[in-house]
């Protein structure tokens, strides 16, 4: 489910531009949990994010509960997505309990395999009130039916 590049199966173009207006092209990268592609807005808005599929720690959701909840001011148990467990939280070291403009959202799809989405609200989306892991999680939910498409 999770095999190759998220920039070549997480999101279809129609995706990207629904939620970043013009996109960048994708961005791919490896790092310490798997693949993972990045994505900005054209626009120059600030809007963007990373889509990881984590394959290396065979820890899946379990990772960031152990590694990330204890030191994190903002930790969010998510809704499920279509019977997945999801959670976000803020990655940025002093960030305010209350500040919504980046999150990561992790979603498990089995013991040892999660997804995540990390997200950077645009400037106005920020102005607005708009909370980046309600957004993050709308992006998680389309890369979840593209992976489930695929398997």
């Amino acid at each position: 489910m999770l095999d190759g590049s998220p920039c070549d199966s997480a999101l279809t173009a129609q995706q990207l531009e629904t939620f970043l207006g013009e996109p960048s092209p994708g961005n791919p990268k490896t790092d310490a949990l798997g693949t993972a592609c990045n994505w900005h807005a054209a626009s120059g808005s600030g809007a963007g994010f990373s889509v990881s599929y984590q394959t290396k720690s065979d820890q899946g959701i379990s990772l960031p509960y152990q590694s990330v909840k204890p030191k994190t001011a903002r930790w969010l148990e998510l809704d499920p997505i279509d019977g997945y467990p999801a959670i976000g939280y803020a990655n940025n070291v002093g960030v305010a309990k209350d500040d919504k403009k980046f999150c990561v959202v992790v979603v498990g799809v089995s013991d040892q395999l999660a997804y995540s989405v990390s997200l950077g609200l645009g400037d106005n989306a920020y102005r607005e009130g708009k909370d980046s892991c309600i957004a993050g999680r709308s992006v998680a939910a389309e890369v979840l039916k593209n992976l489930k498409g695929r398997a």
